[in-house]
């Protein structure tokens, strides 16, 4: 036990560390990063308690005043995690409105404050006897709604991003391992949970979700770091080694080349026409594998492969309604020409890269 005392202890002051690295880091968003080093702090501060309680000292003067501190602690990771997304992403900062975020805070501190004022032999008493909930109103249900608050912003900050249509490939793709950390972290909170309640898993032995628990949050501040290299353009590939396309084969200049030669192919072929056309296809007219071409479009262009066939096909698109009326085509019938397989998707895609519908651009046209 004593070794797992000093493993997480260690961890504390990593986390310490990096809390005061992201305060005083200048690279990158400065308040992204004070978002980001509140979260960590908060964490390496419940890690804290664990130690404590690990080591038996939450039941002796003056450890005794740490006990359940990090309850209300639980409600501020998801508000901090989704300001972040925000921060990165639409470059708003803290608002006033923002507050709104620490009534669950504010409620669970509210619920246990009963305990946490009173005198210290009082707690001693209460904690060595086991009945501290039974001297606060703190339902028995109370971790599920934290839970439930925790899971909710997960899905949320996921959602916040998802349908930026400014963001590209890249980014998403970090955004998706950032929210994705801080899922595992609250999945891992709830397994743990759920575990004990049922009387699946001793209570003594958290330690070893807690290191799965580290592992989502060393992550998470991985990614801190990288964010602001994500963001200003460098390719995924250098920032982050473990996705794909790590043993692609393919060389820088040949990279290059092959991005040239897939302009020329879209710009004279016009192979996006095709509204069957896959990954595969363009491989083929590369003489590439799939992963190699779509290494290629995410790291060159920042698009996703269907982004990247879609924005050729808005592009036609736009051409064609300049004089769509003189044909008699219809908005479908267009959207047919150009290569998608429905109106709905044709909207979609034209809003996306255009911010219209195609009626509006073409009122602006006309106006212009």
């Amino acid at each position: 036990m004593w070794f797992i005392i000093g493993l997480f202890t260690v961890f504390i002051l990593i986390g310490i560390a990096l809390s005061i690295m992201f305060v005083i880091k200048k690279k990158g968003d400065v308040v992204a990063n004070r978002f980001l080093a509140a979260y960590t702090f908060l964490f390496s501060f419940e890690l804290l308690n664990n130690v404590l309680r690990w080591s038996g000292v939450l039941e002796t003067e003056p450890f005794v005043h740490f006990n359940l501190v990090h309850f209300p602690v639980w409600a501020i990771y998801g508000p901090l995690v989704y300001m972040y997304i925000r921060r990165v992403t639409k470059k708003v900062t803290f608002k006033i409105t923002d507050l709104v975020f620490l009534i669950p805070f504010l409620l669970i501190f509210g619920a246990l404050s009963p305990f946490y004022f009173l005198p210290t032999d009082e707690k001693l008493q209460l904690v060595e006897a086991g009945t501290v909930f039974q001297h606060v109103p703190w339902p028995s249900y109370g971790i599920w709604l934290v839970i439930l608050l925790m899971s909710f912003y997960a899905v949320f900050s996921f959602q916040s991003f998802r349908k930026n249509r400014k963001l590209g490939y890249r980014e998403n793709v970090w955004l998706k391992w950032f929210v994705g950390s801080y899922a595992g972290f609250v999945f891992m909170f709830s397994l743990y949970i759920f575990l004990v309640r049922f009387n699946i898993m001793d209570p003594k032995y958290d330690y070893f979700v807690d290191i799965v628990i580290v592992g989502f949050i060393g992550l998470l501040a991985f990614f801190g770091f990288v964010q602001p290299d994500v963001f200003e353009g460098k390719n995924l590939r250098e920032v982050l080694p473990f996705i794909k396309y790590r043993k692609s084969g393919i060389s820088p200049a040949l990279s290059l080349e092959m991005k040239e030669k897939l302009v020329e192919i879209m710009q004279n072929q016009k192979p996006y026409l095709d509204n069957e056309l896959r990954l595969d296809d363009l491989s083929l007219l590369l003489n590439l594998s799939r992963n190699q071409t779509s290494q290629i479009i995410n790291e060159h262009f920042n698009l996703s492969f269907f982004d990247f066939v879609n924005r050729y096909r808005i592009m036609e698109a736009k051409n064609m309604l300049i004089d769509y009326e003189n044909k008699q085509l219809t908005m479908s019938q267009l959207a047919f020409e150009v290569g998608f397989n429905s109106k709905a998707s044709f909207y979609r895609a034209f809003k996306k890269f255009t911010n219209y519908n195609p009626s509006e651009y073409l009122k602006i046209s006309k106006a212009s």
